[in-house]
């Protein structure tokens, strides 16, 4: 409960409360604009303990006059069952208002929701759907990236006909949209080979580097290992032990392990350098 409260504190924007929270009522909340009256829901999640059942009424006025922002957070609210029964259905309104208000964000928890059955009966149809929604309607590489990991699992589990070419093109294009976890996905494909896609070690090689750079742990530890055995690049232990002390850094649990093995092979001096290249990428 206390992380979905979190959660539903950074939903609503962050700004200070100039005056008392004040107790909900019809006839003030027709007098404030939807931004006014989300502030107001601010200012009781605010107090301590929030009192969650003012800023609920007032997340739903605000949202009924148009606040984008409340519509979401009204939803997590029913979602979570904070101050409330759950209410999954009355979550899912929110977000398809939210959604069609124009934040692209809550068309993927709505493909979520039903893929994963949050509160729902799974529904894998209604959810791929929404992500071919939000992705025709507004060209999201958010939701490209969500689609291609749902395709990606079909293809693992030898689903017909193969959906892996269609993943890989959709990581592509997201990928060049910017999104860099879409790197990680297309490396794994190159790399074990999936469907009809064929393994290509260059092109997971590639993919790796890509998302190594992007701040991937576990392609920047899977760079190192490559490193410090020469495989498909070139074998250089400072590079090596640079990736695996960024990996390391990012959480990777195996990186401290290939660190750990590097040492002993390498010198002071290029004990430095490895870590004055880790510095120098993290300072970019």
């Amino acid at each position: 409960m206390r992380t979905a409260l979190l959660i539903l504190l950074l939903l609503v924007l962050s700004a200070p409360a100039a005056a008392g929270p004040k107790s909900y009522s019809t006839e003030l909340a027709a007098t404030l604009d939807a931004e006014e009256q989300r502030l107001e829901a601010e200012r009781h999640l605010q107090r301590n303990p929030p009192d969650l059942g003012e800023a609920r009424q007032w997340l739903e006025s605000a949202a009924e006059s148009g606040s984008v922002e409340a519509m979401g957070a009204a939803g997590w609210l029913y979602e979570q069952g904070l101050g409330v029964e759950p209410d999954p259905d009355r979550a899912m309104t929110y977000y398809r208002q939210a959604y069609e208000a124009g934040d692209n964000e809550y068309g993927l928890r709505l493909g979520w929701m039903n893929l994963q059955g949050h509160g729902v009966e799974p529904d894998r149809a209604r959810g791929e759907e929404w992500f071919r929604r939000v992705i025709a309607e507004r060209d999201d590489s958010k939701a490209r990236l969500a689609l291609a990991s749902v395709l990606i699992a079909d293809a693992s589990a030898n689903v017909q006909p193969d959906p892996a070419p269609e993943a890989r093109d959709l990581l592509a294009r997201a990928l060049d949209d910017g999104i860099t976890g879409a790197a990680y996905y297309l490396a794994r494909i190159y790399m074990d080979g999936l469907g009809s896609v064929s393994r290509d070690r260059a092109r997971a090689i590639h993919y790796a580097r890509i998302g190594a750079e992007g701040g991937h742990p576990e392609l920047q530890n899977w760079l190192a290992v490559l490193h410090a055995r020469g495989e498909g690049v070139p074998l250089d232990l400072v590079e090596a032990y640079k990736w695996a002390s960024l990996a390391a850094a990012g959480g990777n649990p195996s990186a401290e392990r290939v660190r750990q093995e590097l040492e002993p092979q390498m010198d002071r001096e290029s004990l430095d350098e490895a870590r004055r290249r880790a510095l120098q990428w993290l300072g970019r």
